[in-house]
């Protein structure tokens, strides 16, 4: 089980009907959902120095000391997120702030909630 987040920017304010559509979007891999921004870049590097991510060469053990149930996906839009359920409060809470510092609207799904900058 996962803890799921999004992050991107946002030139203005969002409803959460509005922020689910666009999340639902990336989630389905769509590109153009919104602009892409130097902010998100920088976020997405700063995610990885905070966290390893899991890829082919992750072994076993770097695996099981991961808060990451999958790789973090990003395209320029966006940073899509999967936290593992034991590591969600330590993990997203970072993130909020992370992203909050970098002007960046954070998406909770399990919340249906969004949290702007």
């Amino acid at each position: 089980m996962s803890y799921d987040l999004a992050f991107w920017y946002e030139s203005r304010s969002l409803d959460a009907a509005a922020a689910y559509q666009k999340y639902d979007a990336m989630t389905d891999g769509e590109s153009g959902v919104t602009a892409e921004s130097p902010r998100v870049a920088e976020f997405y590097r700063d995610v990885l120095r905070a966290y390893q991510d899991l890829t082919e060469d992750t072994t076993e053990e770097e695996a099981h000391q991961s808060p990451w149930t999958s790789s973090v996906y990003f395209n320029g839009e966006c940073v899509l997120v999967n936290i593992a359920w034991s590591r969600k409060s330590e993990v997203s809470n970072t993130l909020i702030d992370m992203a909050k510092s970098r002007g960046l609207v954070t998406y909770d799904p399990q919340r249906d909630l969004v949290i702007e900058a």
